[in-house]
């Protein structure tokens, strides 16, 4: 799965109001907020585990990105959702075709 850009991002810790477990797998999909929308993404984790309370980058996926990619620019920030803001980030790079 080709990702449509890279992006840092930090899992809230359980007392901040985030998850209660780490994040592990091949990938993890959630709600992507970004100005006041949302757009379905899975992060691909490579079968990697993420730590609340530490800072990642990552590549994204989007299911629509001809929907999403218009709203990204390098340093954007952005929400991840999961019936609440479980994480917080920003853009780091939007690929192109050429990447």
């Amino acid at each position: 799965m080709k990702a449509d850009a890279y992006i840092q991002v930090r899992f809230k810790t359980t007392e901040e109001g985030g998850r209660k477990s780490a994040v592990r797998g091949d990938y993890y999909p959630c709600p992507f907020a970004i100005d006041g929308e949302l757009f379905e993404c899975r992060l691909l984790l490579g079968g990697a585990c993420l730590d609340l309370g530490k800072t990642y980058e990552l590549p994204v996926k989007f299911f629509y990105p001809e929907h999403v990619l218009p709203l990204l620019a390098k340093g954007k920030s952005f929400a991840l959702l999961e019936g609440r803001e479980v994480a917080t980030g920003r853009v780091v790079r939007v690929l192109t075709d050429d990447d």
